[in-house]
């Protein structure tokens, strides 16, 4: 039966900002590394937000790491052989457990470890000792470092692991991984290598929780989600140690490893109840939503409750049960809502922020939940409910309402008993009409107003329809949607592009030298993500390198 790995020898240390668990003796000190106002919607996917330091990237296609084996200098032990690091860390070692098998089962087949190669052992120029005395990030430049004057250069664009051959220290700095013998498992190397894909780490609301002296409050403790590093299910693999567990939601979502039409934003068809089915994270065969997010935020789009349910499948097999599980995101971080103070099971109503969630009873994989939502009814950031009437919920500017509940208060002044009854309006001044039957009398300019709010009215409102996740686009970018997880940002032109030939694919294949999907003459694959063989033309697929190697800079920051 999966478990949860537990070890009364475990010790948890930092000096620095992340954990790691080591069993038996440690042989040295261990140092730790450690998303905004929205304007009216432009395309799916592209919110009128100012572009910041972007958390969230999706990761896509082979992502090539440079493995580096280093010896410190007057040692000689080498722990593993280079065969070890090939089938725990590139794709070599598919079907073999390690972290290939992981990032391809987990992004869906998306990202691939293709191109990653282990090199060494190098000697370093520092004993074990000097090194300690140096920063983790320097130690893997050392490491990389030794690797060149052994012959072999960092490609540029590859990620680095850098591996030693004595205890000393593990974790992430700058993207970049450095691991020691008692971090060579598949539960650290994965969390640290999920860092250098620009994920941080998955917290929980109980604030009494503190996973060592040194964590926030609440940080490591989404036991189903990978970055909760050491503290999640998991079991012993053949040969890597604790196993990593899947990912929550959000951070499937934040990479891009969830397709568009599996991932609903309740209230953003209008509906303020509705009852959505969930199917689980780790069976992706089986139809229904995977990521429902429920905004209740106006003013930050970035603020959500998600729903996701989970399973003890694949990857994920420590999970003790199939769980429905309910987060807030904010600031770009997912935190499990836990039962607390009461209990510290995850919870499965929600009854805050005017919104409900009742989570029903799982099975087959599928679980309903029921959300309730007043952010239909409400107007996007910068703009108030008029209120002309009781009920009147057209959105306008805080100057207009104002002038609306004058105008309201100077009604009766402003009525003669004339032609058009008792509610005729004095000289200088019409009916308002801001709905049907409103004779409030007002200026011309009030009149013409309250017109142009009411034609405005539908774009103004139910922010819901506005959120879209943490690969939110940045101004004047649309989502390309060259397939169901394409997340890349590029302009509505490319878009547009994308999209014929997309509709154009099957015109322009033949059976060839490359396969039933040869390109006919005048066109080449466009490989604007892993096994993208429509055909475009030279131009295109330069576009889409180009549009690519630019996605970091083109997503909107969570903070703003």
């Amino acid at each position: 039966m999966a478990s949860m790995i537990v070890d009364a020898r475990t010790v948890m240390v930092e000096l620095g900002g992340e954990q790691m668990a080591h069993t038996g003796a440690m042989t040295a000190a261990r140092r730790w590394t450690r998303w905004g106002t929205a304007a009216i919607v432009v395309a799916a996917g592209s919110l009128g937000l100012t572009a910041g330091s972007a958390q969230a990237v999706p990761i896509e296609g082979a992502t090539s790491w440079s493995v580096l084996l280093c010896k410190f200098s007057g040692t000689t032990d080498e722990p593993k052989p280079l065969s070890f690091f090939q089938d725990f860390l590139t794709e070599s070692g598919a079907g073999k457990g390690g972290a290939q098998d992981y990032f391809s089962t987990v992004s869906r087949g998306k990202v691939t470890l293709r191109g990653s190669t282990v090199h060494g052992w190098y000697t370093l120029p520092y004993t074990l000792a000097q090194s300690q005395q140096r920063d983790r990030w320097t130690r893997i430049q050392d490491c990389v470092a030794a690797a060149k004057a052994g012959g072999y250069t960092v490609p540029a664009g590859n990620r680095v692991v850098a591996s030693v051959n004595q205890g000393i220290d593990a974790g992430s700095a700058g993207g970049q991984v450095y691991l020691d013998p008692g971090a060579l498992n598949d539960r650290f190397a994965v969390h640290e290598m999920l860092h250098g894909y620009n994920l941080g780490h998955s917290f929980s609301n109980d604030t009494s929780y503190q996973n060592a002296s040194w964590s926030a409050p609440g940080e490591y403790d989404d036991t189903w989600d990978e970055m909760s590093a050491q503290a999640t299910y998991a079991v012993q693999t053949p040969q890597f140690g604790a196993s990593a567990v899947g990912l929550n939601a959000y951070h499937l979502d934040k990479l891009g490893w969830l397709p568009t039409n599996r991932v609903v934003t309740a209230g953003a068809d209008g509906r303020s109840t509705a009852t959505y089915t969930l199917s689980s994270l780790e069976t992706p065969a089986t139809s229904g939503v995977q990521l429902l997010r429920i905004p209740f935020d106006p003013a930050d789009l970035n603020h959500y409750y998600t729903v996701e349910l989970r399973s003890p499948l694949g990857v994920s097999q420590g999970i003790p049960a199939e769980t429905a599980l309910i987060h807030e995101v904010k600031s770009g971080t997912p935190y499990l809502q836990r039962g607390v103070p009461a209990t510290r099971n995850p919870i499965t109503s929600l009854t805050a922020n005017g919104v409900s969630i009742q989570v029903g009873a799982v099975s087959n994989h599928t679980v309903p939940v029921t959300v309730t939502t007043n952010m239909t009814t409400r107007c996007v950031n910068g703009y108030v409910w008029r209120e002309a009437r009781p009920g009147d919920l057209v959105c306008v500017t805080g100057a207009t309402r104002t002038q609306v509940a004058a105008d309201n208060a100077a009604a009766s002044s402003r009525w003669v008993n004339g032609p058009y009854g008792p509610h005729t309006c004095i000289n200088g001044y019409v009916w308002r009409e801001a709905y049907t039957g409103d004779d409030v009398c007002v200026a011309v300019a009030q009149r013409t107003q309250a017109a142009a709010d009411n034609a405005a009215a539908a774009s103004r409102a139910n922010p819901a329809r506005l959120v879209y996740g943490p690969n939110t686009c940045v101004n004047g970018y649309v989502w390309r949607e060259a397939n169901k997880v394409d997340y890349v940002c590029v302009t509505g032109a490319t878009r547009t592009q994308v999209a014929a030939d997309n509709a154009a694919a099957s015109s322009r294949w033949v059976n060839g030298p490359y396969g039933p999907h040869t390109c006919i003459n005048g066109y080449v694959w466009r490989e604007a993500y892993l096994g993208d063989d429509v055909c475009v033309t030279g131009t295109q697929r330069t576009q889409a390198a180009a549009d690519n190697a630019a996605a970091a800079s083109r997503v909107a920051s969570p903070n703003g």
